[in-house]
């Protein structure tokens, strides 16, 4: 009798995921709103530190509520009734352009746990599948890594570099179409 397995099964969500997209995973709010996630959600918000949001709670405030504020964002997320609050618009001055600003949007902390809470189940999912030479809004990469690779590949002798940002991607990309796509390379293993 063979001690190796017939059939292997991956034990963690990310090894389900190929760039193929030929696995899938289960749904993945009821990990979302766990208690757990929620607290180190909360912690790494508190880490980052930051201002509050509209309705003008500091971090100070939600740590004093902490159990509650968990609580009622377990309970929204798992009832489905959570609802984001609108977000409080700060304009930032942009660096050596005098006179010019960019408009910085800061959630509530209660809503940027959630925010992070999403977070920490979905970039084990898309981190894998993510192209290299993207450098945008990752974790644990820079603009000094992004240039590091540009000028790695001048020096291996690539003729051809290419920068693209796409303004107000998130607010004007069509958002069901979106969502089907991120459907299909995330539903269910077989």
């Amino acid at each position: 009798m063979s001690e190796i397995p017939v059939h292997f099964r991956p034990r963690r969500l990310s090894d389900w995921i190929t760039p193929t997209g030929a696995k899938k995973v289960h749904s993945l709010i009821d990990k979302v709103y766990k208690r757990k996630n929620l607290e180190i959600a909360w912690e790494m918000v508190q880490a980052n530190r930051g201002s509050g949001g509209v309705d003008g709670q500091n971090l100070e405030e939600f740590a004093a509520q902490l159990d509650q504020q968990l609580d009622r964002l377990h309970r929204e997320l798992k009832e489905e009734v959570y609802q984001p609050r609108p977000v409080r618009q700060v304009r930032i001055p942009k660096a050596g352009k005098p006179g010019e600003y960019r408009m910085l949007g800061v959630p509530t902390i209660y809503d940027r746990v959630c925010q992070q809470a999403l977070l920490n189940r979905m970039e084990p999912l898309f981190e894998p599948i993510f192209d290299d030479a993207n450098f945008g809004y990752r974790r644990g990469r820079s603009t000094q890594d992004a240039m590091r690779k540009v000028w790695n590949e001048i020096q291996s002798g690539s003729e051809w570099i290419v920068e693209g940002d796409l303004k107000d991607f998130f607010g004007s990309v069509n958002h069901e179409k979106l969502l089907a796509l991120l459907a299909q390379q995330h539903c269910c293993p077989n």
